[in-house]
């Protein structure tokens, strides 16, 4: 694949950088002087032709010698303290100022004005470039990379101390810098290489702590290729020594969504700015120069400048400010404790905030536009925020290690939200509320997402993976902790048993099933190549692997493991390993003895899952035949390694197992199953009984039975389903969908388990129901006889869609019921019914629509909104979506933003979906990152989705330069345009636009390819089959 290919392109790598990814990805904690040593930088080598010196010229030589010393002596009585190095940013590397020759020193801005570009300096000629070409050659017949362009940073230098001053001038979005950076050298180097991209660096000085006097700089250079800046000393730094290196700089508040970005919102008719940071995973490097790794630990001092009509935000408290009389003002942070760049944080703004402190002292405030401050809007996540701070210090015995946490709600931000320590970004629909019109449904999302970010506070900010192979250490388990979190705010939820089937493991199966999946933990070589490490598989499928550890570890025992973890390693960074040589010692400290390290690397160092399937043995009374392979959706396709297959694919499986029967179902028993086949022993084991597999689905695998065992499933959940958990329902469920669309099972049995839903009372089930149909939905929705299918599912929604009925308007009611279960699930049936075309929910729908229209009163109810904007759109006529149009500019709660925009793709008329297509690139219109979701929406509707996929083809560009960057946004944006093109036709188009196209998206676009191939496959294979079915179920 691409990234084996790019691998063997490079230049040969040293067994010194195979040893230091060796020791910092064994887990180490310390960082001892061999994982950071590199051999000492080469010096220039002297050759005959820099010796022989025409005669001619040696009078000259000499009279630009006297001309230097004087120079020199100039210098040192003025007392010039830097070296002045103009360079260009991102441009080629070039040679810099001359090592012998004192810089000038900058002049001072004026009060309020931003800094200057000075012109190119184009000192060092020839003899630079000589230099500069012989030291490669020497990399070269040393069979090394230089240190800049090694896809990590040498290690002979580390960061101990960040004092970084910033000036932001917003009224034209540049800000000016000085970072001071205290280094301690592990091993000798004329080389300081750190990570700088898209600035303009106007003087480097490098000096020796304690000492007076500077080290002389040769030269600097950027090197675009792996976003870092070179500093050529004239001599080795000295190990064990300690050096300042002082860097002054000016760049852009970008109008984008990463590094040092501004956005803007609307505030009694005038427009005002903010700018806030976005520096994960590797975008500090556009803000300051620094060693942006997360290894590279240091404290930082920031200093922030800015109009008194602005306040600054940071990491720290505001520990002074200093006022101007020109109307600027200074704010100086405390210093930090050890942290990595990833997420320092600052914002600058003029926004206002509430406050709460928690039982420990900790200072939580949340900053957000003024009106919606005063509207109330944050007091539901600052809140929450006080309450999950002291859950988090309860549950893992380590207090929240800073004095104060901010919570900034921003209109534009790339993700939902980012965990900065002590200043957590959120973008504003993840984070303010409005009660009187927010659904449960965007409640419960705004929870975890702050569920999510606080986890990180501990997960993420106090213990730091090593490197971004292990990113899922962190948001695995801020993930798992969403759904524990909001356990805790609210007991009767069974977030953590029940909704996290649906929306996690479930999810991530559809995710993982293909044969481009990739591990949770995967090499990651390059800048490049982290970007595609943030996805569902890290997200879902390592929290799901978490879920499954909590499992058969034991709660308590687990959560005494991640204790000692935490303590061990806060302040610094973990590997994988620390984690399960934690866990391992916490089961021997209760007698038990598991090396999880053994287990768990299957589950983290493969792709994929397994299937298991247990089959009765008709010869021998009460024993089984269990069996596990790799669960794959389209045989055909061929394995990422080749040489691998998928036969090679071996899990430890914890399975759980119980036996059943009409009325009673036995305790759960484990069998460990870690072989391609095994026979078992199961007592009890009768004639009419039948197995259940993956007792609670704890376990991250599908389990399929032989068709007997599913008949028998099927009979007990029409005759009593109670006798089966809710969570089992629901997997059974989807592993019946799943299986069958991808081979292993007829089509009808899915359908078959279907039928008992008219008695099912529980929410879980339905839900699971309503996400395996989705993609069979979307699968048959353009095909000819698609009312067959239509009107099957119909029948099995209708007589709960009748029992449950329409909500009655609750804006009066508190927000959050009690009966969270029992209106989730009339919300789901309701979907259906209107989904598929229920006549009953497609007047209602109507008819509240009209309503709204005629007496400008909104009384539709809040958990169904979305469901009736929808509805309403696609039966009614332009009108409706003119008016759900103007409601969508108008109204300034976010909840109800989201859902209108949404809305509007549901129409029936291609020419306003062309129109809402055309007006999401309009930033002015359609923030930044709700473009990509009305693109997704308008291709998930049949009407819109050739649509759609031409739009995303003729704005490949634009969409490529405005997303590429950030994480998830592509990815999302490919998939979301092309899961559900099943026609030859769309294949060829997808392959041949594939073919032409520029930007990156490569490991989506192969996902893409598979998951279309897959659709196109079913269609051949099982469609008629399942009409089939159809037509005669119907017709009984």
């Amino acid at each position: 694949m691409a990234l084996e290919e790019k691998r063997e392109k490079r230049p040969p790598v040293t067994p010194m950088m195979i040893e230091e990814e060796a020791a910092l990805r064994n887990g180490s904690r310390g960082l001892p002087p061999g994982p950071w040593a590199e051999a000492a930088g080469p010096r220039p080598r002297t050759t005959e032709r820099h010796i022989a010196v025409h005669k001619r010229l040696v009078l000259g030589f000499a009279v630009s010698i006297l001309a230097l010393l004087a120079v020199t002596m100039i210098a040192v009585l003025l007392s010039v303290r830097f070296e002045e190095c103009g360079a260009a940013a991102d441009g080629p590397p070039r040679a810099g100022g001359n090592g012998s020759l004192s810089g000038v020193a900058r002049q001072p801005h004026g009060a309020g004005q931003p800094p200057g570009r000075p012109e190119e300096d184009a000192r060092g000629g020839e003899a630079a470039e000589e230099e500069e070409e012989e030291e490669e050659e020497e990399w070269q017949r040393r069979r090394e990379l230089p240190p800049w362009a090694r896809p990590r940073l040498p290690r002979h230098l580390r960061p101990l101390h960040y004092n970084l001053m910033l000036t932001a001038f917003m009224e034209n979005f540049t800000f000016s810098g000085e970072v001071n950076v205290q280094l301690e050298v592990r091993n000798a180097s004329r080389y300081i290489v750190l990570h700088a991209h898209r600035m303009h660096i106007e003087a480097v000085r490098v000096a020796e702590d304690k000492l007076a006097g500077g080290v002389r700089v040769a030269r600097t250079f950027f090197y675009p290729q792996t976003q870092v800046f070179v500093v050529v000393l004239n001599r080795s730094l000295e190990v064990q020594r300690s050096y300042n290196l002082k860097i002054i700089y000016n760049a852009l508040i970008e109008n984008e969504l990463l590094g040092f970005f501004r956005s803007s919102y609307v505030l009694h008719g005038e427009r005002r700015f903010l700018g806030v940071t976005q520096f994960s995973p590797t975008h500090a490097r556009k803000a300051f120069p620094c060693f942006d790794e997360p290894i590279y630990k240091a404290t930082f001092k920031i200093s922030i400048r800015h109009q008194a009509t602005y306040l600054s935000l940071s990491n720290m408290p505001v520990e002074t400010s200093v006022f101007e009389e020109d109307g600027w003002v200074t704010d100086h942070f405390s210093q930090t404790p050890l942290m990595s760049t990833y997420y320092l944080a600052w914002a600058v703004c003029n926004f206002t905030y509430r406050e709460t402190v928690t039982k420990s002292g900790v200072v939580v405030r949340l900053y957000a536009r003024p009106d919606a401050i005063r509207r109330g809007s944050g007091d539901y996540a600052l809140n929450i925020t006080r309450r999950l701070i002291e859950f988090y210090e309860d549950y893992f015995k380590v207090p929240y290690s800073l004095p104060k946490l901010d919570l900034l709600a921003v209109p534009k931000h790339p993700y939902a939200a980012m965990e900065n320590w002590g200043l957590s970004v959120f973008v504003e629909q993840r984070i303010l509320l409005d009660p009187s019109i927010s659904s449960i449904l965007y409640l419960l999302d705004v929870t975890m997402v702050i569920v999510h970010e606080l986890c990180h506070q501990w997960f993420g900010d106090l213990v730091t993976p090593v490197w971004w192979e292990d990113v899922w250490l962190k948001e695995g388990f801020a993930h798992y902790f969403e759904f524990v979190g909001t356990d805790y705010l609210y007991p009767g939820w069974n977030m953590e048993k029940q909704r996290f089937l649906t929306d996690v493991l479930h999810e991530v199966m559809l995710l993982d099933g293909l044969a481009s999946s990739h591990p949770v933990s995967q090499e990651v070589q390059q800048a490049s190549d982290i970007d595609r490490v943030f996805d569902w598989i890290a997200y879902k499928k390592g929290a799901a692997l978490i879920r499954m550890l909590a499992g058969f570890m034991g709660h308590s025992v687990f959560q005494m493991g991640l204790q000692d973890y935490l303590t061990i390693h806060k302040y610094g960074n973990a590997a994988r390993n620390d984690l399960w040589n934690t866990l391992s010692k916490a089961l021997k400290r209760v007698g038990k003895s598991v090396n999880i390290q053994e287990v768990m690397d299957q589950w983290t160092l493969q792709m994929g899952y397994p299937v298991i399937t247990i089959l009765g043995n008709e010869t021998t009374d009460n024993i089984i035949v269990i069996s596990q392979e790799r669960f794959v959706y389209d045989s055909d396709t061929k394995p990422k390694d080749p040489a691998r297959g998928d036969t090679s694919y071996l899990w430890q499986i914890p399975l759980t197992i119980a036996v059943g029967n009409t009325s009673h179902i036995s305790s759960e028993a484990i069998i460990w199953v870690s072989n391609k086949s095994e026979h078992h022993r199961i007592p009890a084991l009768e004639e009419a009984s039948w197995l259940l597999g993956n007792i609670n689905q704890t376990g991250y695998f599908r389990v399929n039975y032989d068709i007997r065992n599913w008949k028998l499933l099927i009979n007990q959940l029409t005759r009593n389903h109670e006798v089966i958990s809710v969570s089992n329902r629901a997997g059974l469920i989807d592993d019946a969908f799943n299986l069958a669309r991808a081979g292993y099972l007829p089509q009808n049995i899915p359908l078959e388990i279907m039928r008992y839903l008219s008695e099912e009372k529980d929410f879980l089930p339905w839900h699971a129901a309503s996400r395996a149909l989705y993609p069979l939905d979307k699968l048959l929705d353009r095909t000819e006889n698609y009312n067959i299918f239509n009107e099957y599912i119909l029948r099995q929604v209708a007589s709960m869609y009748l029992k449950l009925g329409w909500p009655t308007n609750n804006l009066n009611k508190s927000l959050v019921q009690a009966s969270y279960q029992h209106e989730e699930l009339r919300r789901e049936v309701i979907m259906l019914a209107c989904s598929f075309g229920n006549k009953h929910c497609h007047q209602q729908a109507a008819t509240l629509i009209s309503d709204w229209i005629s007496s400008n009163r909104n009384r539709i109810p809040l958990n169904v909104r979305d469901i009736v904007y929808c509805t309403g759109v696609s039966l009614m006529d332009e009108d409706v979506w003119e008016f759900i149009w103007m409601k969508f500019h108008s109204t300034t709660a976010v909840s109800e933003k989201k859902i209108l925009l949404e809305a509007l793709t549901c129409s029936d008329d291609r020419n306003l979906l062309n129109r809402l297509l055309n007006l999401s690139l309009n930033s002015e219109v359609v923030l930044d990152q709700d473009a990509i979701d009305v693109i997704i929406h308008v291709a998930r509707n049949p009407h819109g989705r050739d649509l759609a996929w031409k739009f995303f083809r003729e704005k490949w560009k634009i969409l490529n330069a405005r997303y590429g960057e950030a994480l998830f946004m592509n990815s999302k944006l490919v998939s979301g345009v092309t899961e559900f093109l099943n026609t030859e036709g769309e294949l060829r188009e997808l392959k041949n636009f594939i073919k032409s196209y520029e930007g990156g998206a490569a490991v989506s676009f192969s996902r893409a390819v598979e998951t279309v191939e897959a659709n196109v496959r079913w269609q051949r294979l099982y469609k008629e089959e399942l009409f089939q079915w159809l037509r005669k179920s119907l017709t009984q």
